[in-house]
């Protein structure tokens, strides 16, 4: 594994936009662009979930209409085809659109509604769109709606309260490539405001000035933190190309001892140097609150060491290979403050400064 197969994480978005440019003729009107699948993305050029516009009376046991119960939102479509975007059911109800995107850049699309509402009560509504999840809010009382958009209704993510990943809205960390990638130096991570549930639990949206999107929940009942990504280090990428889809696995544990290990599900099919197959990350405690840690010109007590292994399996192989291994390194009440990349020549990403947290 050398340093020019670990690249600037722009997320999948990235991915698709490249794909997108170097097939744009391919995918004209012309040749048959109605036969490919669109892609986009559902944020805004700092990576924060555009506003959602709600529109209709929403009241138990009536059912929605498609004309009078409809969901406004603005997408950015960066390559023509075919695009389904929808919500989960909550309480009853669901959101969806489909069609052709016949020109790319910034288009409004109604989400219709379905369904009928079953108690009086807001209601929070998770929207996918390729590997973009935004919400917005609902309340079925019989008098109306409220405004969605980037989330429940404006909830937070989890305080300092001794966390090892605070997700808190409105927290900030600057990283630095080291050395650069590129002509990328340092970046931004911002925790969004909101909150975006998938199954039981509430993920705090991270953005980047490069229009990447993360997504990170913490059970606090065990101490366990997760991401809804694909299995490869943060702000950083492995593979050449991955599938439309996230997947959920915890990434730091901090209850967990000293040479415990755990392990993502599988993910793919993914491509890595014209091959595929099936990629998982496998996580071991190295050290936990033993040795101080200074970056960025501050130096950070009860710091976690979590060594990630990026595995692969060719397919038609039943084993998995190590593809690059590398430390993450967690200070509590900060966050992430370091990953260091076991490749030669030497590769990190680290904090820049100390971050700010709400």
């Amino acid at each position: 594994m050398n340093r020019n197969r670990i690249n600037i994480r722009l997320g999948m978005m990235l991915f698709l936009l490249c794909m997108f440019m170097a097939c744009k003729k391919e995918l004209s009107v012309e040749n048959g662009g109605f036969g490919g699948t669109a892609q986009g993305e559902l944020v805004d050029s700092l990576g924060n979930c555009k506003a959602a516009t709600i529109v209709g009376n929403y009241s138990v046991d009536t059912p929605l209409t498609t004309t009078g119960n409809y969901v406004i939102i603005s997408v950015n479509f960066t390559a023509q085809g075919k695009y389904k975007i929808y919500s989960d059911t909550v309480n009853g109800m669901w959101f969806l659109d489909s069609g052709f995107a016949v020109s790319t850049g910034t288009n409004t699309i109604k989400l219709k509604g379905y369904g009928t509402p079953i108690l009086p009560k807001a209601s929070d509504f998770t929207t996918y769109f390729n590997n973009n999840i935004c919400g917005f809010t609902i309340t079925a009382n019989g008098s109306g709606s409220t405004t969605g958009g980037g989330g429940s209704g404006g909830t937070t993510g989890t305080g300092t309260n001794g966390d090892y990943f605070p997700t808190t809205s409105g927290s900030s960390w600057v990283y630095r490539y080291i050395p650069k990638l590129g002509s990328l130096d340092t970046f931004t991570v911002s925790a969004a405001v909101g909150l975006v549930t998938v199954d039981t639990l509430s993920y705090a949206q991270f953005a980047t000035r490069l229009k990447d999107t993360f997504y990170f929940a913490k059970d606090p009942t065990r101490g366990i933190y997760y991401a809804l990504s694909t299995v490869d280090f943060d702000y950083t990428s492995v593979f050449d190309t991955v599938p439309s889809f996230f997947i959920t696995y915890p990434f730091l544990k901090e209850n967990a001892n000293v040479t415990d290990t755990w392990s993502s599900p599988n993910y793919g099919p993914v491509w890595t140097n014209g091959t595929r197959g099936t990629a998982k990350a496998v996580f071991t405690m190295i050290s936990k609150n033993t040795t101080p840690y200074t970056i960025g010109g501050k130096t950070y007590q009860n710091v976690i060491n979590i060594k990630r292994d990026i595995m692969f399996e060719p397919d038609g192989s039943s084993t998995f290979t190590i593809m690059l291994s590398g430390n993450s390194y967690y200070a509590k009440n900060y966050g992430l403050i370091d990953q260091v990349f076991a490749i030669t020549p030497s590769q990190s990403v680290s904090l820049d400064s100390t971050p700010i947290i709400k």
